[in-house]
């Protein structure tokens, strides 16, 4: 007789799940073979599979539940800023009310809205000439243009094109992970883009 491998055991059993129901003597025989070892019974087993199972599903839904929150809080924010676009009629009060609002965010240390000049040119040629915005760490040379202070990570969107610059928006956190690079930023995103319509008018 061919002796089965582990796969083909497992394959066999898979495909006839109740095997060992209608073998409960092997099941008997499985199980004190299990605890003569020292180990626990494949019931048991199977408990322990289940509870690690719902403890995953419990952590899985818990972050979920944390990111629509965080999500919600980021749009009421984002709301906020699109009505000052509106109400503020020059560049400063506009920048001085954004960083007002954005900064009721624990997590944002700061927020700038800097018209471009050619100081920022390295700036956006580094980060910003691939792509319209940059989310992650940069150096301290950079922090110190943005913010006048050094933060850990920061989102940075230009407003205008990168041969045609209008403006620099620009967040920072004290948190080293608070900005990546995957995160989901399409609140800011849609921001951005009825900012720079707003100062086109402004200018």
């Amino acid at each position: 007789m061919t002796e089965l491998n582990k796969e083909q055991v497992i394959d066999y059993l898979q495909q006839h799940p109740d095997f060992l129901i209608q073998h409960p003597e092997l099941l008997v025989q499985l199980e004190l073979q299990q605890q003569t070892q020292g180990a626990t019974s494949l019931v048991h087993i199977q408990q322990r599979q289940l509870r690690e199972h719902n403890t995953l599903l419990k952590n899985q839904i818990e972050t979920m539940s944390q990111h629509a929150t965080q999500n919600e809080f980021v749009y009421r924010l984002f709301s906020q800023c699109h009505r000052q676009l509106w109400s503020n009629y020059d560049f400063n009060t506009l920048a001085s009310n954004l960083q007002n609002i954005i900064c009721t965010n624990p997590t944002i240390s700061n927020c700038k809205l800097l018209k471009y000049n050619k100081n920022y040119d390295e700036l956006i040629a580094h980060r910003l000439t691939n792509s319209s915005h940059y989310l992650g760490r940069i150096d301290q040379q950079e922090s110190l243009l943005l913010f006048n202070e050094t933060t850990q990570s920061t989102a940075i969107y230009l407003i205008g094109e990168a041969v045609n610059p209008i403006a620099i928006l620009a967040f920072g956190s004290n948190n080293a992970n608070h900005f990546e690079p995957t995160q989901d930023n399409l609140f800011a995103l849609d921001f951005v883009r009825s900012l720079q319509l707003r100062l086109l008018e402004l200018a």
